[in-house]
Parts: structure tokens; C-alpha cells; sequence
């Protein structure tokens, strides 16, 4: 007997996991955008063994007066003495501001100078504060750390976009080649059953 409905998944294009991996992205952006949230990648070693060079901090804008002892935060300018963005924790909080630390630091930001204005220690005011860090994704920005510390070109960091690309386009391809050699195959074979 004819069957006229395809074989279950037959239209199939992307498998489950593509599905997944595509909804877990399109949450992450939305989260994003409507949580405000930003990134930062963690260079160095200050932080270790809490945050490794190459992590990626996700970090949500918040006021100082959100911020308590031992929140890891991110500050910038004027407040970083080389004008860059620093992933440190909070020590102390002051009338004049917050007072930080990296993890694998032998002294306190101020201390060091590592948060100075014109070479004067400087406690971390609002107008520095870039955010609290929320949420760590491990290693995922390694390789551009890893580009960066050794002076590679740029473009290397695209590589693992395209190969991942590369590897979704040729499952797809496999999946619809696989579908169509089930719906274009010749007919199976009929039983011949002996009279009796």
C-alpha cells in the first residue's frame, strides 16, 4: 500500500542540538540587550585563581551604592591609570569611594596605583565604575587573549567562527542528502508469498 505522508523527519533540515544551541544564543542576546548587560574580557593574572585570562564577564550597570564587599566589579577611566577597563573585587567601601583588589595581588589597587589619577591613589567613584560582574563565562574568549599576548593578526580570531560555520553547513547538507536518498530511493521490495 502507497503510504502518501513523508517518513517521520523527513522535512527535518536542523537537527535538535542546532535548535538548542540557536535558542540558547537568541536568550543570551536578548538578555543582553534588554538586561543592559555588557562584557569584558579578563586579561592577566590578578584575578586567579577566580577569573583566568581569556574568561568572559558578563557585568550589569549598577549604582555604588549596590555594591558590597567582595562583589567583583569592572572600572575604567579616570580611575585606571592606564585609562583601560580593570576586573577587580571590592575590599572596602569608604565615604570615598570603593577600594579593590585583584585576587593574586599582593596589595589593593589604590595601593599600588593600579587605581591613581595623576599618580594619587584613587578610590573607585560612580563616575569610574563600568558595572558589577553578573555572570563568567570561562575561556570563552581565549583565543583572543591568546592572539593578543602574542601578537598575532586579528583575523585569527575569526577562525573559530568559520569553522563552526563550515561544520553547521555541512550537517545540514548530510541531514537533507540523507533525507533525500530515504524519499528518492527506489520502492521497496515487494514479499511474494507462495500460493498455498
Amino acid at each position: 500500500m502507497f503510504n502518501r505522508f513523508p517518513p517521520a523527519g523527513a522535512f527535518r533540515l536542523v537537527s535538535r542540538g542546532t535548535i538548542a544551541y540557536v535558542a540558547a544564543f537568541a536568550l543570551l542576546l536578548f538578555w543582553a540587550f534588554f538586561v543592559q548587560a555588557d562584557t569584558r574580557r579578563v586579561d592577566g593574572t590578578s584575578m586567579l585563581p577566580t577569573l583566568e585570562g581569556g574568561d568572559l564577564v558578563v557585568i550589569q550597570s549598577a549604582a555604588i551604592s549596590q555594591i558590597h564587599v567582595g562583589d567583583i566589579i569592572v572600572y575604567g577611566a579616570p580611575c585606571s591609570a592606564l585609562g583601560e577597563s580593570v576586573v577587580h573585587r571590592v575590599v572596602n567601601i569608604t565615604a570615598d569611594g570603593l577600594i579593590t583588589k585583584g585576587d593574586n595581588n599582593p596589595g589593593t589597587d589604590q595601593a599600588l596605583l593600579i587605581a591613581s589619577y595623576q599618580g594619587h591613589p584613587q578610590p573607585i567613584v560612580q563616575q569610574c565604575l563600568e558595572g558589577k560582574v553578573v555572570f563568567v563565562i570561562p575561556y570563552v574568549e581565549l583565543l583572543a587573549y591568546y592572539v593578543d599576548q602574542n601578537g598575532l593578526p586579528q583575523w585569527f580570531n575569526y577562525l573559530p567562527s568559520v569553522l563552526i560555520l563550515v561544520i553547521v553547513v555541512i550537517s545540514i547538507l548530510r541531514e537533507e542528502d540523507d533525507d533525500g536518498k530515504s524519499r528518492t530511493g527506489e520502492a521497496p521490495a515487494k514479499a511474494h508469498v507462495a500460493p498455498s
